[in-house]
């Protein structure tokens, strides 16, 4: 992680706070990692000050555990964990999509099309966190034109460790297959119309991130 230039120190725990979310989000920082302060202070060029007050604020995200007397990990969710990201997942994208349907239809449609060609193109060239960026984009253009705040507010909620959790499990090549597969087949039923068939493919899509997690723990373990 790059050294962040002076600012006010609220200012530079809400950067910190940005930079260690961006590191926990795309693997920089594993799930389960202890987090050092004084070395997080010491990468990044500030004082251990913001880096606590950053470590507080990803704590109420769900992204940092703090344990007294042990100190601040990454969190490691457990099965139920992520089956439980994948349901809370299922029932705020499903109805974004059919408000985003219903107000945003062709303002949708282009950015999740543009997420989707921009995920193919970084799976071509090898660009792990482009493509993952990319696939965390097509899933946010159904919260970002669906017309309510309020559930906006709700993703962002969990967005962090949904993106840790769907970054970790794209580990798994049957993930990165399926992953742009059922996108194109998201777009092609809502270009038709056919929020059922939609609805149907989306919902199985994320409910799958549990078994590539799984995958993908699996093969951690045994190396």
């Amino acid at each position: 992680m790059r050294p962040l230039a002076p600012l006010r120190q609220p200012l530079l725990a809400t950067r910190v706070a940005d930079q260690l979310r961006e590191a926990i989000v795309y693997g920089e920082l594993k799930l389960g990692d202890a987090v050092s302060e004084d070395r997080l202070a010491t990468m990044l060029g500030v004082s251990r000050t913001p880096v606590r007050e950053a470590l507080s604020t990803l704590a109420v995200q769900g992204l940092i555990e703090i344990r007294p007397q042990r100190g601040s990990f990454v969190f490691h969710p457990t099965s139920q964990d992520v089956a439980e990201v994948c349901e809370y997942r299922a029932i705020i994208e499903v109805q974004a999509m059919h408000l985003a349907a219903a107000r945003s239809h062709s303002q949708m449609l282009a950015a999740m099309t543009a997420a989707d060609a921009a995920q193919q193109s970084a799976e071509a060239a090898g660009a792990v966190v482009d493509a993952a960026r990319a696939d965390a984009a097509f899933h946010e253009a159904l919260i970002a034109h669906c017309g309510n705040s309020l559930l906006e507010q709700a993703y962002l909620l969990v967005s962090g460790r949904v993106g840790a959790i769907r970054f970790f499990a794209r580990r798994s090549i049957s993930s990165r297959a399926a992953s742009s597969h059922d996108h194109a087949k998201i777009i092609e039923a809502l270009m038709r119309g056919d929020l059922a068939q939609a609805e149907t493919t989306l919902t199985g899509h994320i409910m799958r991130m549990q078994l590539h997690f799984s995958e993908c723990q699996a093969a951690t373990a045994v190396n």
